[in-house]
Formats: C-alpha cells, sequence, structure tokens
C-alpha cells in the first residue's frame, strides 16, 4: 500500500461509521462467504490498528 494511502486520517465518527458498515456486510447471509469473509478480516485489522481511547 502506498504511503499517502496508509497516511489516510479519518475521524472517530468516520471510522466508526466503517466498522459498522463492515460489520453488517460480515453477518449479511445474502452475500457470498468470500466477501463476509473478506469484510471480517478488514474489521479485525482495523480495530488493531486504530487508537484506544
Amino acid at each position: 500500500m502506498s504511503a499517502d494511502k496508509k497516511s489516510l486520517s479519518l475521524s472517530e465518527v468516520e471510522w466508526q461509521v466503517i466498522l459498522d458498515s463492515l460489520s453488517n456486510t460480515i453477518f449479511n447471509e445474502e452475500l457470498t462467504d468470500d466477501a463476509r469473509k473478506n469484510a471480517k478480516e478488514i474489521f479485525v485489522k482495523l480495530q488493531k490498528e486504530l487508537p484506544r481511547k
């Protein structure tokens, strides 16, 4: 991933929207298993990388 994409700065509210959307995707039974798996992997990765309060 390029450096400029890694430095993307979003507000806490924006990150929460992303996490909520990924969470909804993970549990959407209409999507393929691969799509749900990819969403879950991104969700877990973002949760680990986001700073904790």
